[in-house]
């Protein structure tokens, strides 16, 4: 990267920790602040999906149970 590149870099994320220090320092820790919503989210999907698998739904419980892990696994949860 150049000097310039550097430059215009600090500059950008000087003018970014001035106007939103709340979104700055959630980039800057890598994650987002409240986890809150997403073990709520994976919680409310999972039954869904164990509730529609009873009721003998199996596509819509397929795709509820589906976009569960897909939230664990953006998510970057471990299973240890």
């Amino acid at each position: 990267m150049s000097e310039a590149e550097r430059r215009t870099l600090s500059e950008i994320e000087m003018r970014l920790a001035d106007e939103e220090p709340g979104l700055a320092s959630a980039l800057v820790a890598g994650k987002p602040g409240n986890p809150v919503l997403s073990y709520a989210l994976v919680a409310v999907f999972a039954a869904l999906g164990v509730l529609l698998l009873v009721l003998g739904s199996f596509g819509p419980a397929l795709g509820s149970l589906g976009f569960a892990a897909v939230l664990v696994l953006t998510r970057g949860y471990t299973w240890r």
